[in-house]
C-alpha cells in the first residue's frame, strides 16, 4: 500500500460562515475528483460562533444561554453544537477511492489516537472513549466511542471525566469530511467548559498543537504531507454557491 499523500492548510481565523463553506467546497471537489489527494486543513475563529450539528434544531440553541450573542452557523457534519472559541478546528476530508474512506470509525479513531501521541508530547495524557453516554446539546458534555478524553489523573478538578475533542462526518458520493474541535481553553461563551489549559494548567497554542499533530500522523502512519494554501479554483462558483447557503437563514433554520 501506497503511503498517504495529505495536503495541508493552516488558515488564519475567519467567519463560521466562510469555515464551513470552504470545508463544504473541498469535499464537493474531492468528491468529483477520484484521484485527489487527501486534505487536511487546520483553522480558527475569528469570533466565538455556535456551529449547529447538521441534524440539530435552531430552536434547541436556547438550552445554552452563555453562547447567546454568539453568531450561529449549521455545519454539514452532524454532531452536537460546538461554541468555537479558543480551540483548534480540523478538517479532514478523504476521496472515495482511499480505504480510509471505507471505515468511518477507523478514521475516527486514526486522528484521534495521533491527537493523543501529539498531546503527549505537551505532558497531557489522554484516551479514547469506549463508553456512549448522555445527548445534550453541546458536543463536549456529550460522549461517544472514539471521543478523546483527558485521563483522570491530569484532571486538576473535582470533575470526573473531561471531552476535549469530538468529530462529525459528512459523505457525499464515497467521499468523507470528518470536522473535529479540541479544546484547548475555556471560552466566556460557554463556562460550563473548561478546557486544556483550566483542567491540567498546560497552556498549548492551536499552531503547536497542528504541529505536534502532523508529525504524530508521519511517524505512526506515514503519511506524505505537503503544505498547500487556496489557489486560484477558490474564487469559482463552487465557493461562492457554498457561501451563500451557509449565510442563508433557510438553510441555518432547516431544523
Amino acid at each position: 500500500m501506497h503511503p498517504t499523500l495529505c495536503k495541508v492548510t493552516y488558515d488564519p481565523p475567519a467567519g463560521g460562515i466562510w469555515n464551513m463553506a470552504v470545508d463544504d467546497t473541498r469535499l464537493a471537489m474531492v468528491a468529483s475528483d477520484p484521484e485527489s489527494a487527501v486534505w487536511l486543513r487546520f483553522y480558527e475563529w475569528e469570533e466565538p460562533t455556535l456551529s449547529l450539528g447538521y441534524f440539530q434544531r435552531l430552536a434547541d440553541r436556547t438550552e445554552n444561554a452563555s453562547s447567546s450573542g454568539c453568531p450561529v452557523v449549521r455545519r454539514p457534519s452532524g454532531g452536537g453544537a460546538i461554541v468555537h472559541d479558543r480551540e483548534l478546528t480540523y478538517s479532514l476530508v478523504v476521496p472515495a477511492v482511499h480505504p480510509l474512506a471505507c471505515n468511518t470509525q477507523h478514521l475516527y479513531d486514526l486522528l484521534h489516537t495521533t491527537l493523543i501521541a501529539a498531546l503527549a508530547d505537551f505532558g497531557v495524557g489522554a484516551y479514547l472513549c469506549v463508553e456512549r453516554e448522555n445527548r445534550p446539546f453541546l458536543c463536549f458534555l456529550r460522549r461517544a466511542v472514539g471521543d478523546v478524553l483527558l485521563s483522570n489523573a491530569q484532571i486538576s478538578t473535582s470533575r470526573q471525566t473531561a471531552k476535549i475533542c469530538g468529530s462529525a462526518q459528512r459523505r457525499r458520493h464515497g467521499a468523507v469530511l470528518q470536522h473535529g474541535s479540541i479544546l484547548l481553553a475555556c471560552s466566556a461563551a460557554a463556562p460550563e467548559l473548561p478546557g486544556i489549559q483550566e483542567l491540567t494548567g498546560q497552556a498549548i497554542a492551536p499552531g503547536q498543537l497542528a504541529e505536534a499533530w502532523q508529525r504524530q500522523l508521519k511517524i505512526l502512519h506515514g503519511w506524505m504531507l505537503r503544505h498547500e494554501c487556496l489557489g486560484e479554483e477558490w474564487n469559482g462558483a463552487s465557493l461562492n454557491g457554498h457561501l451563500d447557503l451557509y449565510a442563508s437563514t433557510k438553510w441555518t433554520a432547516r431544523r
